[in-house]
This record gives structure tokens, C-alpha cells and sequence, in this order.
């Protein structure tokens, strides 16, 4: 398949160039040299490779809020780094995010469960619901972000997969659910905990409210507990056309759910502080709070800078403001991206609705010779993505992409994938 070389591809993207990007929210940073692990590869493989253009792992390439920078360095300053616990404010801005936000009418301190990130939870999840000498199962829908695909297995459960409907039309690659298969793996005896994603990684979709209620009721109806995975709820894309849902404005909605709900959030992705290590578990349910609880005693400590980072996060107003642009910043790269990479005949892209991720099927476009999209690229671009494999995609021609950076870095990048294709089709 030839890939648009001349007069056609060169007016769209001058046609993209003249529609202005906003500022952006805050300095982008040049990671290459700062030991960044987006540039340095799995286990260093990466690491010294010249000229490298990484847009893997989900961190952005801009500072972080100027307010959370300044309570991180208040805490250096002070010399005290000993067990801490989040402050009363702390916790009454949370309550008021979950209602403000997450649209949990009465959201309760006792239900909170402070973690040191979300990863930990995920396992947590795992261990409270699932009994590894009944080979209990995990239901999870995929393509979906790695360590969801890791945690049964971590901890001694079976997975069942029920794959995405992914439709493509023109370009536009759209994932929807198959309700059918996910009732088939909710109702099989062994099934005890559905992980779920919304919104969903590497998709991007943010599920609608009848779609989150229909998934609510099929596990209670299946008696299945609902890990809801909700970090990129902070980001939705266009909330006013496609709002964000939580599973926790459905507690009123539909009975039984606070019996069989744990939602995870965090500060980390909207507010680019991934490893100051802080996330919540939200449990309405005593019972299941307690062995989500127990099972987690092996957790590290939230440390004082992860709640001081939370706290300006949630509790200062040009964080609130930073957000925004942000959000702008990244909508803008998203159209842009996505109006590039479509150009590309064979190559169909999602138009996410929250978060900084693009999922790219460039199945159609690569040689036939590609091991994979990810080794096609960075070969012959020099330019590094999330595999798709990882997130259980099939077939190799998947790849996600990380938007969070400058639109001077993602012109670059688009550009040598675009090169690599064009050279691959001579």
C-alpha cells in the first residue's frame, strides 16, 4: 500500500500548521539526559541511543504545577522525611473532588484508603477478591494497560479476556464494548473481580453512563466486585460532549454496587507527579475495605512529599487553572497527531476523549516483513512507542503514543513515522 508522499500530504499539514496551538500550560522539559525512563528502554536497553524520539511511558515532558513544586520543595526543606498520615484539609478536599468530579453524592473519610500509587492497588484488588487453591478468576477487557493484565498473574488467579469490538472506519479507529462476552465471563462461578478502566487505557473512551451502569449491574448481578481504575477521570478531553462517569455517582443507582466497588484514583497523571507515589482506594464497603486492607499490609508508606504534592493538587486554584490548559495543550496535540498520522493510508488512529494516549493501528501500513509496529518504528525511525502486545493486542501492528509533550517534539515524531513509511513502500 503506497503511503501519501506528495501534494496532498504536504497542503494537509500545512493546513494544520496554521491552526494556532495554545500555550502551554507550563515548561517542557528536554528528558533525554535526566535518566527519563521513556528514553532509556526496558532494563536500559535504550540508554545512550542517539537522537532518540520516546513517547511511551505515561508521563508528560512539562513541569508540574508551580504550587506543587513549591510544597514538594517546602518538605525538603524541612528535614523530616518520617511516617506521615494526609492532613484534615487533605482529606476534606478529596471528599469535595469526589463529589465535584467523580459525582459521589456522600462520599465518606472512612471509605478512603490512602495508597502509595496505583499499582498496589490493582494487586490489592486482587488478593481481597480472588482465592488462588479455588482458582478464582479476573475478567478484564483488553486491549488494556499492562499491569492489569499482570496482577491475576501476580497473585496466583486466572484471567479471562474479553476483548474490545474494535471498529475502524476512515481512519478513525473506536473501540466499544461486547456486553454479551462480558456477561459470559461474569457469570461463570469462578469470576470474582472485573477490572476495569475508565477512562480506558489505551483507548481513550470514556464509557457513557448507561454503559458504566449496565457494567455495574452485570457484576452485581453476578455477585463479581468492580475494581474501577478512574486516574484519567481528571482529564477528560471534551467533558461537556463526552463527560466523564465514575462508578461512584452510580452507588445511588444501582443496588447493591457499594457492596462490590473499589475505585482507584490519583493525583499522578492529570498533575504529572507519578513517583511521588500517592493514590486512593475509595471502598463504600466496610468488609471488603477491611481485606482490601489486610492484604495490602505489605504496602510501602505514602511518603510526606506524595501528600504534600496531593494536597496542592486538589487544593490550590492554579493547579485547578494549570489543568485546564493542559487539557487544551493536549487536545490540540491530539487533533494535530491524529489528522497526521491519518494521512498515512493503512494507518488508523483512536481520537481519544480523555487522557494524552493515542492507540495506533498501523497494522495495514507496515511491510510485511515488520517482527511489529513498535520494532518498525523505532528501527527505522528512531522513534520510540508503547508496544501493543503489552496491552494485549493481537497481530503486532499496535502502538500507543504518548501526547504530553511539546508540539514541537510531536511534529518531529510524526514526521520520521511518516518518512519510515513512506521508505518502506519505494
Amino acid at each position: 500500500m503506497r503511503v501519501s508522499t506528495g501534494r496532498a500530504f504536504a497542503s494537509a499539514i500545512r493546513m494544520l500548521s496554521t491552526v494556532p496551538v495554545p500555550p502551554l500550560p507550563s515548561p517542557a522539559v528536554d528528558r533525554s539526559a535526566l535518566f527519563a525512563r521513556k528514553f532509556r528502554g526496558v532494563n536500559g536497553a535504550l540508554a545512550g541511543r542517539d537522537g532518540l524520539l520516546a513517547y511511551t511511558i505515561a508521563d508528560m515532558d512539562l513541569q508540574a504545577p508551580q504550587p506543587i513544586i513549591d510544597a514538594v520543595t517546602a518538605v525538603a526543606a524541612s528535614g523530616i522525611y518520617g511516617y506521615t498520615d494526609p492532613s484534615d484539609q487533605l482529606t476534606d478536599d478529596l471528599l469535595s473532588r469526589l463529589t465535584n468530579v467523580y459525582g459521589c453524592a456522600e462520599p465518606r473519610a472512612e471509605w478512603l484508603r490512602w495508597q502509595p500509587g496505583l499499582l498496589p492497588g490493582l494487586n490489592h484488588a486482587v488478593r481481597a477478591t480472588c482465592r488462588a487453591a479455588e482458582a478464582d478468576a479476573v475478567a478484564i477487557a483488553t486491549p488494556i494497560y499492562p499491569p492489569f493484565l499482570a496482577a491475576p498473574v501476580n497473585n496466583d488467579a486466572r484471567r479471562l479476556l474479553v476483548p474490545l469490538r474494535a471498529e475502524v472506519a476512515g481512519g478513525a479507529l473506536r473501540h466499544e464494548l461486547d456486553l454479551g462476552a462480558l456477561e459470559d465471563a461474569l457469570a461463570l462461578p469462578s469470576t470474582r473481580l472485573l477490572m476495569w478502566c475508565q477512562p480506558h487505557n489505551p483507548s481513550g473512551r470514556c464509557w457513557s453512563a448507561e454503559e458504566m451502569a449496565e457494567v455495574a449491574r452485570l457484576c452485581v448481578q453476578h455477585d463479581v466486585v468492580l475494581l474501577s481504575d478512574e486516574v484519567w477521570g481528571e482529564m477528560p478531553l471534551e467533558p461537556e460532549a463526552v463527560p466523564f462517569v465514575s462508578a461512584l455517582s452510580l452507588l445511588d443507582d444501582v443496588e447493591g454496587l457499594r457492596d462490590k466497588l473499589i475505585v482507584l484514583t490519583s493525583p499522578s497523571k492529570c498533575f504529572n507527579i507519578a513517583t511521588t507515589n500517592i493514590a486512593t482506594a475509595i471502598i463504600p464497603n466496610a468488609s471488603l475495605r477491611r481485606r482490601f486492607a489486610a492484604c495490602g499490609r505489605d504496602a510501602a508508606e505514602v511518603t510526606p512529599f506524595g501528600y504534600a504534592a496531593a494536597a496542592a493538587a486538589y487544593g490550590d486554584a492554579e493547579c485547578e487553572a494549570w489543568r485546564q490548559r493542559m487539557v487544551a495543550y493536549v487536545k490540540a496535540n491530539r487533533d494535530y497527531a491524529a489528522a497526521v498520522l491519518r494521512e498515512c493510508p493503512g494507518v488508523a488512529t483512536t481520537m481519544p476523549e480523555a487522557s494524552y494516549l493515542l492507540w495506533i493501528d498501523a497494522t495495514a501500513a507496515l511491510p510485511a516483513d515488520a517482527p511489529s509496529a513498535e520494532t518498525f518504528f523505532l528501527d527505522e525511525a528512531n522513534v520510540w512507542l508503547s508496544a501493543g502486545e503489552s496491552f494485549g493486542a493481537e497481530g503486532g501492528g499496535y502502538v500507543r503514543m504518548n501526547l504530553a509533550c511539546s508540539r514541537e517534539t510531536l511534529a518531529a515524531g510524526l514526521e520520521r513515522m511518516r518518512a519510515a513509511l513512506v521508505r518502506a513502500q519505494k
